[in-house]
């Protein structure tokens, strides 16, 4: 089948599925038993999706739609954990889209248009392919976002993120239009190899190649929330739906980071730089630790002062971004860094998408749960419920036989042992990681030490979420205490895409050359 169609199998199925709910809730006469059917519809366009990405596995990398599209096992992986957002999202939604006055089949419609988006921007290999991907992605959460019409936080959020994506979009397009001008290319491995000619020749163009790299990287910067692109971030996840927020928190990261990382490793040259200032990190490598370093610090910093659980969450995330970016920023060639990149962004869909699902859980009375307070005595009421909100921040905290501890342990090992400036970089990681637990074991501290209140917990009946929270507190457990073999299968994945598509790095010439001597 692979061989015959050039067509990629898991998004047409996301969008098939998308096109049978829409047609189910317009012409259905009995809403309660559509709006079920609606449900596995959906879900079984995702399982389906997952099936189609078996016989990428074992498979070498292979183009489709021309060369737009390269899948190789690399995506593959990534995949796997934006897909495992999106089911999660939508077994924690069952009940909550209901009670907020939300029409299930309106937010599946758009959570399966927004993973569709997702799965081609990580399998994008050209310019025009991650310009398309991105807007059906980004289009998609605004509505999402947005999707709480009773709520005048969530329609503010939406504007803005709407606004400031806007602007993004912008810097994006105005990043490809230089390199395309520079390269004369659009798929990114000719881009690479362009160019390290253009920044070997030093005749002037090499200005508006390190411009393009920049506006695309500011682009990337802005999905991912990395400072000082962030501050889209608290707004948007405060505003938004509780499951959107989670969906939004680690889907859309997965997609982005998967689509920098190819970007960064294919196209960017290692060490290019149009002068001397940056030196042996080149102009990517420099921006990249300025990112990672300013997100950790500031990201931890703002988390410390909050009070409602959704922003502290958010400011949590622009720091895990850091962490991310710390592992791209150091990885220079080691398949090991990369391969620890992707473990953490499957152990952070699980830990914060079952952080999200806690809160949706914790919800009395119709009302989202706003503020650390309203999480007094949760332990005491359910008590298995405070057992997995401890387990989401001790591993988010980067406590042992959680699955965030060892996603840690990967990039920051990889990280100290590239040594020179990235050692600075790593020990920053570890600092702010260790100041990063305080707010985390905060909330551990408020659902076990603090008298509970009289609300009651809601959920009760809701087996989409119950089976949500199982979902996310085994695979949180699991891959911390048993990491190797899905470690192993990220190293994996990365193999090819080291080997088959770097671009190759920039040399410093002589010191003697002329042209050197003239920039």
């Amino acid at each position: 089948m692979l061989g015959n169609f050039d067509i990629f199998l898991p998004v047409v199925w996301l969008l098939a599925s998308a096109g049978i709910v829409m047609l189910i809730d317009l012409f259905s006469t009995h809403p309660e038993q559509a709006r079920m059917f609606n449900f596995f519809t959906a879900l079984g366009g995702v399982m389906l999706a997952v099936v189609s990405l078996n016989p990428y596995w074992d498979a070498p990398a292979q183009l489709s739609m021309r060369g737009a599209l390269l899948i190789d096992q690399f995506s593959v992986y990534l995949m796997v954990s934006i897909l495992t957002g999106t089911v999660i999202s939508m077994f924690a939604s069952i009940s909550y889209i209901k009670r907020i006055g939300v029409n299930l089949a309106d937010f599946l419609i758009t959570v399966l248009l927004a993973a569709s988006g997702m799965l081609l921007l990580v399998v994008a290999n050209d310019l025009i392919m991650i310009f398309l991907s991105i807007e059906l992605l980004s289009f998609s959460v605004y509505v999402l976002t947005g999707m709480h019409g009773k709520s005048g936080r969530s329609a503010e959020a939406a504007m803005k993120y709407f606004i400031m994506g806007a602007f993004a979009t912008g810097i994006l397009v105005l990043g490809m239009a230089c390199l395309y001008g520079v390269t004369g290319e659009l798929q990114l491995r000719p881009i690479g190899e362009k160019l390290v000619e253009v920044f070997r020749a030093r005749d002037g163009t090499q200005y508006m190649a390190t411009f393009g790299m920049g506006a695309i990287l500011i682009a990337f910067a802005f999905k991912v929330g990395a400072v000082p692109f962030h501050s889209w971030v608290p707004d948007a996840y405060e505003g938004a739906p509780t499951t959107v927020t989670g969906f939004m928190a680690v889907a859309v990261k997965a997609a982005a980071f998967g689509a920098l990382i190819r970007v960064a490793v294919v196209a960017f040259p290692l060490g290019a730089s149009p002068s001397g200032f940056f030196g042996d990190l080149g102009f990517a490598g420099y921006a990249l630790w300025l990112l990672s370093a300013m997100s950790m610090i500031l990201g931890n910093w703002f988390a410390i002062s909050q009070r409602n659980i959704k922003r502290m969450l958010a400011y949590s995330s622009i720091a895990h971004s850091g962490y991310l970016l710390m592992g791209l920023a150091s990885a220079g060639g080691n398949s090991e860094a990369y391969a620890g990149i992707l473990y953490y962004l499957l152990a952070y869909t699980l830990m914060t998408s079952g952080a999200f699902a806690m809160l949706v859980y914790a919800s009395s009375g119709g009302k989202d749960v706003e503020s650390i307070d309203d999480l007094r005595g949760l332990a005491w009421k359910k008590p298995a419920v405070g057992i997995g909100m401890a387990i989401f921040m001790f591993s988010m905290s980067g406590i042992p036989l959680t699955a965030g501890f060892m996603g840690k342990y990967f990039i920051f090992a990889n990280t100290i042992a590239a040594g020179g400036r990235y050692t600075i970089l790593g020990v920053i990681g570890i600092v702010m990681s260790i100041i990063g637990a305080y707010y985390y074991l905060r909330v551990v501290a408020y659902t076990y030490f603090r008298d509970p209140d009289d609300k009651p917990v809601a959920g009760k009946e809701d087996w989409g979420l119950k089976f949500a929270l199982s979902l996310t507190v085994f695979g949180t457990v699991f891959l911390g205490v048993f990491p190797q073999s899905f470690y192993s299968a990220a190293e994996q994945s990365v193999q090819e895409m080291r080997v088959e598509q770097q671009a190759p790095v920039v040399k410093a010439p002589a010191k003697d050359d002329p042209k050197v001597a003239k920039d």
